[in-house]
């Protein structure tokens, strides 16, 4: 048997084979638009907080892109976050949104802050330093502090920061804009920290990062040490934390025998690294976090 279609039914068969390919577009649209959001705190890896934050992104958004940057800095170092921060930031691609909670009650007053860099990227962290090394290095376009009420259910000011940020962070992925967040910052918190500089005959910087190996990274970079005139081979005078000694200037840990000191460009950051050949250079001289760095040529 043949069935004949009426002019009524043939024009809503039209209509949903017009449809349903734009619905599929809008779709996928929608799920481009979305920015992955990478996470960032010094709450363990075992912390309930890290599922919770979770649980909070992907209740407001079920298709939210989530990746664990890290969640092991140490407890309350704000240098050490927000080196690592920056590092992280370097490699990801535009269009992506960094939560970052690391020691966010260490202020008398906390901030929260949204800020976009001159790579697109968008930040989500509390206003205590975390912004210092991606403003120097990349750049920032525009900071706003969170302040928005109508954004959350409960008081600003009662809410814990992981519930303010990652309830930000998800609406920032899914294309709220920045600026509706809360009003413009012109003066964020940024730590204080000795640039690295060639004055006179030394070479100045500050300790950045303690990997577990107990390297001690600097803020000098590999360019900077080559114009101050440092080779591999060279002696140099380094003193860090109280200590002043003779040291290699090398290109790998090998270059020294076991134990034995030694300071070189780790090309994967590009920047100065105090070291010992299997051994740990930052638990032996309780090097710290944020120690000033002076090398000199013997």
């Amino acid at each position: 048997m043949v069935k004949i279609f009426n002019r009524s039914s043939l024009t809503l068969l039209v209509l949903l084979l017009l449809v349903t390919p734009l619905a599929g577009i809008a779709a996928c649209s929608q799920a481009e638009a979305r920015m992955p959001i990478v996470l960032f705190t010094d709450f363990g890896s075992d912390d309930y907080r890290v599922p919770q934050i979770k649980g909070i992104i992907y209740g407001h958004d079920p298709e939210a892109k989530v990746i664990d940057g890290t969640h092991d800095v140490p407890a309350f170092d704000i240098a050490g976050g927000a080196f690592i921060l920056d590092i992280a930031a370097q490699e990801f691609p535009s269009s992506t949104v960094f939560v970052a909670i690391i020691a966010p009650y260490a202020q008398e007053e906390t901030r929260y802050l949204a800020l976009t860099t001159n790579k697109d990227h968008i930040f989500v962290l509390p206003d205590n330093g975390l912004l210092t090394y991606v403003a120097n290095s990349i750049g920032v376009k525009s900071v706003y502090r969170i302040s928005n009420q109508e954004l959350f259910d409960s008081p600003i000011e009662q809410m814990a920061a992981e519930r303010i940020q990652s309830r930000v962070g998800v609406l920032l992925a899914s294309g709220y804009s920045v600026e509706n967040v809360g009003t413009p910052l012109d003066e964020p918190r940024t730590l204080d920290i000795q640039a690295p500089a060639i004055e006179g005959n030394s070479l100045l910087g500050t300790v950045v990062h303690l990997d577990q190996f107990g390297n001690a990274m600097t803020n000098i970079q590999g360019k900077l040490a080559g114009e101050f005139g440092l080779e591999p081979g060279d002696t140099i005078r380094l003193k860090v934390a109280g200590i002043d000694l003779p040291v290699t200037f090398g290109s790998i840990y090998s270059d020294v025998p076991l134990g034995e000191e030694i300071v070189f460009v780790n090309n994967n950051v590009d920047l100065l690294q105090l070291s010992m050949n299997l051994g740990n250079f930052a638990g032996r001289y309780d090097v710290a976090v944020g120690a000033m760095v002076e090398i000199g040529k013997e």
